[in-house]
């Protein structure tokens, strides 16, 4: 992925030059200054632009409006992996859709302060995945994150979390603590359906949370937060 968005980029930014030293030949010493190609800007903005995804290291990531970023790729071999909180001088503050996806050789994984969104999928199919820490900024879980994380034993949400979208645990059949520090944060399917919920799985949880409700209908077990 590296050398393929090397390769795109140093490409855009030869066929530039071309193009403004054949206007530069035509013109006055001082006309070529005045129409002279920066490289270094073009390529900030090509790598600022928010479609476009670059890497460094071992991560590949995004632009987001607000001049932070998302994590959308990891190409290094560490199987317990520390997300860093800046790369390149950006704050991270996603983890993009799929961005993990079917990496089968991560064990564990901690996620950076500041972070606010994990993405679609961002975790699904990570068979290997057994611990995933998630700081108190994180406030959306988007759907599927964990989708088929079959060695996740133990998740903890934080009460930053508001929203945790349809199909989250689907194929989490190892999952057997689940804790929700939120005590407003609504189910939503989290499985696809509810035959699919671990048998052994205990949810601790506020006492009158909203989830503390759904469990008891469900004949989910539970445990009081404390």
């Amino acid at each position: 992925m590296m050398q393929q968005w090397k390769r795109s980029m140093w490409a855009a930014l030869l066929t530039l030059a071309t193009l403004f030293s054949f206007t530069g030949c035509s013109s006055s010493d001082d006309e070529s200054s005045e129409s002279s190609v920066d490289l270094s800007n073009i390529a900030s903005a090509m790598i600022t632009e928010g479609t476009t995804e670059a890497l460094t290291s071992d991560y590949a990531y995004i632009m987001n409006d607000d001049g932070t970023i998302s994590v959308s790729a990891y190409t290094g071999s560490d199987t317990d992996l520390t997300v860093p909180g800046l790369i390149d001088g950006y704050v991270v503050t996603g983890i993009a859709d799929h961005a993990f996806e079917a990496n089968a050789d991560i064990k564990s994984i901690t996620l950076p302060n500041g972070l606010i969104t994990i993405g679609e999928s961002a975790f699904s199919d990570c068979s290997s995945l057994t611990t995933v820490v998630i700081p108190d900024t994180v406030g959306t879980i988007r759907r599927g994150a964990f989708i088929s994380c079959t060695a996740l034993t133990t998740l903890d949400i934080p009460a930053s979390v508001t929203e945790i979208m349809e199909e989250a645990f689907t194929g989490c059949a190892a999952l057997k603590d689940l804790t929700i520090e939120s005590s407003t944060v609504e189910f939503t399917n989290w499985w696809v359906d509810t035959d699919e919920i671990p048998s052994d799985l205990t949810i601790t949880c506020p006492k009158d949370s909203k989830i503390a409700a759904w469990a008891e209908k469900n004949n989910v077990a539970t445990e009081p937060l404390s």
